[in-house]
């Protein structure tokens, strides 16, 4: 078997974006890692004849739609247009491509920049596109003249100027005054409907484009949580407000009838932002509603972690015309398919497999599903009501078969509160049980998430190198519904202690692992409880911290969402309660740290930002601690998931050279 390397995630095919035609055909996106241009290449395969035929060789199709039989999708090919967008103007253009062979040829293009589009016919649709008030500005002032412009647009990158919150975003930057705006297209004309401050989430087009029912959240100063769910009517172009409460979280729509929709919300009363939401089914013209699971026990979508499978990509729920609405779940450590039905309440699992169904969509007598399942990478399957699977593709199975892999052996224990805590154990491959070995913990972000026992590409490159390796889901993690996941006011406390519980079950069930050569690790939430971790304990060798969490004081008024999402995680704010916001901080335990310490952070990190790194970094050099910092440009909170290649593989050097230096020189 060939060992796995620091570049083995670049051998994968990342399937993603699977759609299904109202005739059956269907299609996705295959991206693969280009390690010579440092960057991804993703292309458009149609599933044909029971075989995946690649559609384009481009290497930059980011998204398709199907519009009828044909399929749609966007694209900036001409060098005039490559030049308009590169003063800064907003364009989308999208292309018609033949199923029959033949090159794409323009469809239509629009002077936005689209993020989202629902079609009603090839020459109708509904679409919503950044709003950006300085690009207004500029064509404004430059009476639509583009050179002038882009000539202001260009003077104005020089300053940024923020007077909202919130004033970026991760994975975006600068959204200062930006708004998702919702716009309509007929004919050539093209009608904005929602205002310059309202912000459009999730939204459906009704009755053949009669009717747009939209999610709202309109801000002019600062973004709060509630939302309003808004109906539009091009007949009389009227916006009604049709919420089903206020404040609510109205969290996503499935349209069921002419005026009724499965809708997914929460009051965040009881558990605030860590409560699973209820499902409802609403008439938005009676108010009627009935209540169909209000259990708090489903986490809709997939929050399982895994470095191979590049995003989290929501596939539309499914409604099949009669009774049920199918979704997917995180449910203890996999992803799953699942029902809940419209008559009766109730959620039924469809899938039950360890694994992912990353993405679905209908097709005759089932479902196409991509998956990840056992040791392997994301595959095409046909998923029939019962859960029955039949993998389709093979572009991954080769990995499982030709590489060194050290199959998850779970581990369990009930922690003190009664719960049972789930981990896993990673031996290194080769194992020989009369031999010690070097351990590395790995803590998951969140710390709402959850890990699961798939294949991990850093933990799989760990084994392949003689680390054990253990995780685990702690109290906080996903799956496990919101009593379980809700550890708002006690970070570094039941969390702390389920995780050092799990250390000593690990030691204790295998003799092999050594105790003196251990090593932690973890990014986001897992960078919080690994600062928090060598401020508590000395048991530990070396640690390395990723885009972590040092000081709630400077994350809540640096980041994205640390506004809110902070007072509600730790129950106040620095003004209210400094001392409790202060005793989370793993900043304040610096002084107490021994332990030679590694920091990941990305200088475009807007969700855990830079200086929470830098913090903790330069307060175990003050006192005295081998400290290191590695700072990626043009990276952020994503980087070890879909960062580009080349710093992927710096990211894991830099961290297993830490690990190497520390446990095993």
């Amino acid at each position: 078997m060939k060992p796995i390397g620091i570049d083995h995630f670049a051998n994968f095919a990342f399937l993603n974006h699977l759609k299904v035609s109202d005739g059956g055909k269907a299609a996705f996106l295959v991206k693969k890692a280009n390690l010579a241009e440092n960057g991804y290449d993703s292309d458009l395969y149609l599933w044909r004849d029971g075989q995946p035929v690649q559609l384009t060789d481009t290497g930059k199709v980011s998204d398709f739609y199907w519009v009828g039989e044909e399929i749609y999708f966007p694209a900036i090919r001409k060098k005039a247009d490559q030049d308009y967008v590169k003063k800064g103007l907003p364009l989308t253009v999208f292309y018609r491509l033949p199923l029959t062979g033949g090159e794409a040829v323009e469809a239509f293009r629009v002077k936005s920049k689209i993020k989202s589009i629902q079609f009603v016919s090839a020459s109708e649709f509904y679409f919503v596109a950044d709003y950006d008030p300085k690009v207004e500005w500029a064509l404004q002032t430059a009476g639509d003249d583009v050179e002038k412009a882009a000539a202001l647009l260009k003077e104005e990158a020089d300053y940024t100027v923020f007077d909202q919150l919130p004033f970026w975003s991760n994975g975006v930057g600068i959204t200062n005054g930006h708004r998702d705006q919702l716009h309509s297209y007929k004919d050539g004309e093209i009608t904005v409907i929602t205002d310059r401050y309202t912000n459009v989430k999730d939204w459906k087009v009704m009755d053949g484009g009669r009717r747009v029912i939209y999610i709202a959240n309109r801000y002019e100063q600062k973004k709060e949580t509630p939302t309003q769910l808004k109906l539009y009517d091009r007949a009389t172009s009227a916006i009604a407000d049709v919420s089903m409460e206020t404040p609510f979280v109205h969290q996503g729509i499935t349209l069921l009838g002419e005026n009724e929709i499965l809708l997914l919300g929460s009051d965040q009363k009881l558990h605030g932002l860590n409560q699973d939401p209820n499902f409802y089914r609403y008439n938005f013209k009676t108010g009627e509603r009935k209540v169909l699971d209000e259990s708090h026990m489903h986490a809709t979508g997939c929050s399982v972690g895994s470095d191979v499978k590049m995003s989290n990509i929501s596939s539309p729920w499914h409604y099949d015309g009669k009774d049920t609405v199918y979704f997917t779940e995180t449910i203890d450590d996999s992803c799953q398919l699942v029902a809940i039905d419209l008559k009766k309440g109730g959620i039924r699992p469809i899938t039950e497999k360890k694994g992912m169904v990353v993405e679905f969509a209908p097709c005759e007598k089932g479902f196409l599903t991509l998956c990840i399942r056992g040791n392997d990478g994301i595959e095409l399957f046909k998923t029939d009501l019962n859960g029955k699977e039949t993998q389709l593709t093979h572009l991954n199975t080769h990995l499982t078969e030709e590489y060194a892999i050290s199959t998850p052996e779970e581990l369990t224990f009930t922690n003190e509160a009664g719960d049972l805590i789930k981990g896993w154990i990673i031996k290194p491959v080769g194992f020989d049980d009369s031999k010690k070995y070097p351990v590395i913990l790995d803590i998951h972000g969140g710390p709402k998430t959850a890990y699961g026992p798939n294949f991990f590409h850093e933990m799989q490159y760990w084994a392949n190198l003689g680390y054990g390796v253990i995780f685990c889901n702690p109290t906080g993690s996903d799956g496990r519904g919101t009593k379980f996941s809700d550890i708002r006011g006690k970070y570094g406390t039941i969390d702390y202690n389920d995780i050092m519980t799990f250390v000593d079950v690990c030691l204790d069930k295998s003799p092999w692992m050594d105790k003196d050569r251990m090593g932690v690790t973890g990014g986001s939430y897992g960078g919080f409880m690994t600062n928090w971790i060598i401020g508590h304990t000395d048991r530990f060798k070396c640690a390395a911290s990723q885009r972590s969490i040092s000081n709630w004081v400077s994350k809540s008024n640096t980041t994205d969402i640390g506004y809110y999402f902070n007072k509600d995680q730790i129950g106040t704010d620095a003004w209210t309660d400094h001392d409790k916001i202060w005793w989370h901080s793993p900043l304040k335990y610096a002084n107490q740290c021994k332990t030679p310490t590694l920091f990941i952070h990305s200088d475009e990190d807007y969700r855990c930002w830079l200086a929470e790194g830098i913090q903790m970094y330069s307060a175990l050099k003050y006192f005295g601690v081998e400290a290191r910092i590695c700072i990626f440009k043009g990276e952020n909170h994503e980087l070890s998931r879909s960062g580009k290649p080349l710093h992927r593989i710096r990211r894991l050097k830099e961290i297993t050279q830490w690990f190497d230096q520390h446990l095993k020189a």
